[in-house]
């Protein structure tokens, strides 16, 4: 399908453009070694690290070694707190901590400390919706509006809404933990039947998996969902990029088995400007391809 650019005389979401041109939102998920929310009320500004309650927060994780992504979160209790989730080979680990009167000692405390285990298979189920209509119209109306639904359809789920995730061109877009996958596009029936592990196209949707270093690797580990499923998050998963010296070949290692994947650069999808004359700003953007899978 090629790709037409709004009209000077056009204006449209950005999200719309996407579904316009069937845009594959594979490999465009993050790819954090710890994933921290810090409940702070709204409005959050653009970008959200630049909220008083979170400069100094944001200070101290790019000080660190580790790769962490801040989200600010509205609070769904009466007692605020810092939250991070520890992505392990299989699953993840938590803590949290109130942030009180020092929200750095806060901060550091649950980044510093992993926390308990939980289970991919079996643990708290979390969904972390992207709601930051400061940052993008989409996420600000569809994210909300999928937010207001999950609420009334699944009350058991731990349902956080966040801070810009990237992707908004997909909104409603979000993340479940602990298995650690993005998701696009999403309806309350789509997260319903990821949550309930009934979805059989759950792949076309799956903007990656937390635990791959890069799109091509995400998009390469993809590939192996929609042949698995499920299933998949529950053994140990390794992804390498560069196998056997080959930029595009993708070694993705699940439990006892492995895949040769190679994956190549698709189409250039421009990302328009949401609601602007032509769209403009465009940012330039691309899909990627898988091209061959061989098992070993």
């Amino acid at each position: 399908m090629s790709i037409r650019l709004p009209l000077e005389s056009e204006s449209m979401p950005c999200v719309d453009f996407a579904r316009a041109h069937d845009v594959d939102p594979g490999g465009t998920a993050l790819h954090p070694d710890i994933l921290v929310l810090v409940e702070v009320a709204e409005p959050w500004p653009k970008p959200v690290g630049k909220h008083e309650q979170l400069v100094e927060l944001t200070t101290e994780v790019f000080s660190r070694r580790e790769n962490i992504r801040l989200l600010a979160a509205v609070p769904i209790s009466s007692t605020p707190r810092a939250i991070a989730f520890h992505r392990t080979p299989i699953g993840m680990t938590r803590a949290e901590v109130a942030l009180g009167d020092d929200p750095l000692a806060a901060l550091r405390a649950v980044l510093d400390n992993p926390g308990e285990r939980v289970d991919s298979a079996t643990g708290q189920r979390t969904v972390l919706v992207c709601t930051q209509g400061t940052h993008d119209i989409c996420c600000g109306t569809n994210g909300v509006a999928l937010a207001d639904e999950l609420s009334q359809t699944r009350p058991e789920l731990e349902l956080f809404r966040v801070s810009h995730t990237g992707g908004h061109r997909f909104a409603p877009t979000a993340m479940t933990l602990p298995d650690g996958r993005m998701w696009a596009f999403l309806s309350s029936e789509r997260v319903g039947a990821i949550l309930d592990r009934t979805a059989t196209d759950a792949a076309s949707y799956c903007r990656g998996w937390w635990g791959a270093p890069t799109g091509r690797a995400q998009m390469a580990e993809r590939a192996v969902f929609a042949m698995l499923g499920f299933d998949i998050d529950g053994v140990e998963r390794h992804v390498t990029v560069g196998a056997d010296s080959i930029p595009d070949l993708v070694d993705v290692r699940a439990g006892e088995r492995s895949w040769l994947i190679r994956v190549e650069v698709g189409r250039e999808v421009p990302t328009i400007s949401c609601e602007t004359p032509g769209g403009k700003p465009v940012k330039p953007g691309r899909e990627w391809r898988v091209d061959s899978i061989v098992e070993q």
